[in-house]
């Protein structure tokens, strides 16, 4: 569907957004065995295997578990309402042919990783996640925060992404398999390898979600187009590291560690998230902190490893997915409607905006925890989990949550007061008129926060969707109900706390803000990304400036270097290698003798054309070397290679500067010959090593299946034809274009000659006639 919208993105333009919708629908039909019985407690869940490369146990194998297919119909969900508002939202000047196939390529990697049993797999699917969110980000390339906010998105991404490939691989090896759900996990917790794996899982899924101190990526991802923003940073992309919280605490919930690290981190996250977002005058900005907050708390409930926390958290990722997808949407009609997005310009937009005042005013409430929205339900299962965790967790609990209304009174403030048309820094109107938008821009949002007020007035809808996931999560077990009212509980005097404390910061919102801009922190996250990347910067330039920059024979000592601390490595890695070989025929002696005068030749030489000779001997001693052991095919491909190689050398002779010795002290001359010496000794050693780790050595296979399953009379031309197909394909296109490069050069050679002769001939003849003319 990605490459159909791309295709037909120049005819249909923004129409193709239909399209685009439409290649969610596989995502949406994964509900029908999301609400059959495959996912109960005791069933079996689906699984489809691809087979990739089995011999190595990668293989594409898909697990539809509760949790997993939970998941895949957000996305279906969120990507088919993104793609339908993105048409009526974005202009007809939009490159549509990149951006419905990245969209599309984006929701595929999200399910991909989901949905996927293979940890190989699911390392590639959270790759590709890392590679499509950059090009969403960057779609609007002109623009320099796009590009700084693409850029740092992929690398932070990128960081982590290293990090969870170390840990697939440690898992892999501890665990026994390559597929979640079969890992040994008692063989997994005994292992040395635990403590570093659930390190790198930590790193992985901290820097997906933006988790403190890698958060500062997602405020400047905020300048992809509204859709992408309400898509991947919302209800998806963002949720990646939460995910694998969630799955992977299966593995490491039973560590202290886990919980003990996840949790601070997480509500730390929050508590900064909400701070920073009380402070922020653009509404995609504030959505953005917010966002971050709310992760936190995502994090803090699945870092408890217990069914409480993961019923709570699976209960508040739904309600996240919708009121924050819906307050996107709504923040991209403002900025549609009025052409700003700054809270100073805006006020009294119910009168223009009526129903979106309205959805935002139920989207706004269910994230500020307000009854009777889905949020205010879930925010009692967040107090609830906490309480058993330490009074110092609920402080700050508590705390952020304050800052959370605050900032949602902040938001909705817009809406109220006396309206005023909004104006530029000129005090020109930014739109001629303002109206309330059309349904394509008005439905999406308003099914989000109808789900949101649904999960509310209805909370056995959302516990049913939560309970899916109970099977896989493992609280399939655990008693607790959704309820709008429980009672008098400590979950609700700690509600009441809360609106207390937002209830003050809203009353003081002046001098918060005062002190929020005279408390500027020396840390920060953006200081040290930039000072970061500057200190790699200043370090490549020196390094190569340091390297690249020195003449040839000092390049080749470090490369003779190298290569002799490899063979030393090799044979130290290998001391089989001094083990006695099958002894060669003594008619092989003079052939070496000769190879090796042709070596010492080449370096006593003092005239190129010497030296191609002698190294023309060396080639042609090899060729002897093929016919003696019976490979004259062989050596007639080296003679052709020495043939080509004298001829090109001395067409490039006339081209170079005359022939010299470079002056060299004793010191100089001691160390050139000993990194020389140790280079061929190592290299030697090196090879002869290589032939003894191949137990049992590979050529009896090509001996005994050329002629049998190749079908040929020549061994050699069988491996070249058949077993090696692809790598003989490769070296004739190599061959192929090296000759066309030749040749081109020759044929510059010869233009060049021909220029010149042609610009000094007219001078030539000038000063002839002047010369017949002087008396």
């Amino acid at each position: 569907m990605a490459a159909v919208c791309g295709l037909l993105a120049g005819t249909l333009g923004r129409r193709s957004g239909y399209l685009a919708a439409l290649g969610f629908v596989p995502a949406l039909l994964l509900a029908v065995p999301l609400a059959g019985n495959s996912v109960e407690v005791g069933s079996t869940p689906q699984t489809q295997l691809t087979n990739w490369v089995p011999e190595l146990g990668l293989n594409f194998v898909f697990r539809g578990d509760g949790f997993s297919l939970l998941f895949a119909v957000l996305i279906g969900v969120i990507g088919a309402l993104a793609s339908l508002y993105s048409v009526a939202y974005l202009s007809e000047r939009e490159r549509f042919g990149r951006f419905y196939p990245y969209l599309l390529l984006f929701g595929g990697s999200m399910l991909g990783l989901v949905l996927s049993d293979n940890l190989v797999a699911l390392f590639a699917f959270w790759e590709m996640t890392s590679v499509t969110s950059f090009l969403l980000i960057g779609l609007w390339h002109t623009r320099s925060e796009a590009r700084d906010g693409a850029i740092k998105a992929f690398l932070v991404s990128a960081l982590g992404g290293l990090g969870l490939l170390a840990a697939v691989a440690l898992l892999s090896v501890a665990g026994g398999s390559t597929n979640l759900s079969e890992l040994d996990l008692a063989a997994v917790r005994a292992s040395p390898m635990f403590v570093p794996a659930l390190l790198l899982t930590l790193l992985a899924a901290f820097t997906k979600s933006a988790q403190l101190p890698f958060h500062l990526w997602l405020p400047t991802a905020m300048e992809a187009p509204t859709p992408v923003s309400a898509f991947l940073h919302s209800a998806t992309m963002v949720k990646a590291g939460v995910v694998l919280v969630a799955k992977f605490g299966l593995i490491f919930g039973g560590s202290a560690l886990w919980g003990g690290i996840i949790v601070p981190l997480g509500l730390a996250t929050m508590f900064w998230g909400s701070w920073r977002a009380l402070k922020q005058t653009d509404l995609k900005a504030l959505l953005a902190f917010s966002t971050v907050s709310q992760l936190g708390l995502l994090m803090a409930l699945y870092g408890l490893a217990d069914p409480e926390g993961r019923f709570a958290a699976t209960t508040h990722l739904l309600n996240h997915a919708a009121f924050k997808a819906a307050l996107f949407f709504v923040v991209g009609i403002i900025d549609h409607e009025t052409g700003t997005r700054e809270t100073f310009r805006l006020s009294g937009l119910r009168r223009k905006l009526p129903l979106t005042f309205v959805v935002a005013l139920l989207a706004t409430l269910s994230m500020a925890g307000l009854p009777p929205l889905g949020g205010f339900i879930s925010k009692e299962l967040f107090y609830e989990a906490m309480l058993h965790a330490g009074p110092g967790f609920i402080a700050v609990a508590v705390i952020g949550s304050a800052l959370t209304l605050a900032y949602c009174a902040r938001l909705i403030r817009i809406f109220f007061g006396g309206f005023e048309v909004p104006l530029d820094d000129g005090g020109q109107p930014l739109k001629p008129a303002i109206h309330e938008a059309g349904p394509g821009l008005l439905l999406p949002p308003a099914l989000l926060a109808g789900a949101a007020l649904l999960f509310g007035v209805w909370p056995a809808s959302a516990e049913w969707l939560a309970r899916r996931a109970g099977a896989a999560l493992a609280f399939a077990e655990y008693d607790g109900h959704l309820l709008l009212w429980h009672g008098v509980t400590p979950a609700l005097l700690l509600t009441v706390l809360t609106w207390g404390l937002a209830a003050l910061l809203v009353w003081q919102a002046a001098r918060v803000y005062f002190f929020q801009v005279h408390l500027e922190s020396p840390l920060s996250s953006n200081r040290g990304y930039r000072a970061l990347l500057g200190g790699l910067d200043t370090f490549s330039s020196r390094l190569i400036a340091g390297t690249q920059g020195l003449a040839l024979p000092d390049q080749l000592r470090i490369t003779l270097a190298a290569a002799g601390l490899m063979g030393g490595y090799a044979v130290w890695r290998a001391p089989q290698v001094f083990q006695p070989f099958e002894a060669l025929p003594l008619s092989t002696l003079p052939i070496a003798v000769l190879l090796v005068a042709g070596a010492l030749g080449v370096l006593l030489s003092r005239n190129r054309l010497t030296a191609v000779v002698l190294t023309g001997l060396t080639g042609f001693g090899s060729a002897v070397a093929f016919l003696s052991m019976r490979a004259p095919d062989l050596a007639l491909t080296q003679l052709l290679i020495e043939a080509v190689t004298v001829i090109l050398f001395l067409l490039v002779f006339r081209y170079l500067p005359g022939f010299r010795s470079l002056p060299r002290g004793r010191v100089r001359q001691v160390i050139d010959v000993g990194l020389a010496g140790a280079a061929g000794i190592g290299t030697t050693l090196l090879i002869l090593a290589s032939i003894r780790f191949l137990s049992p050595p590979i050529s009896p296979y090509y001996l005994e299946n050329a002629y049998k399953a190749g079908g040929g009379k020549n061994v050699v031309n069988v491996i070249l034809v058949d077993f090696r197909g692809f790598d003989t394909l490769g070296e004739i296109m190599v061959v192929a274009m090296v000759a066309l490069a030749v040749g081109s050069l020759v044929r510059l050679g010869r233009r060049g000659e021909a220029r010149s002769e042609r610009d000094t001939a007219p001078a030539t003849q000038d000063l002839l006639d002047l010369q017949k003319r002087r008396p």
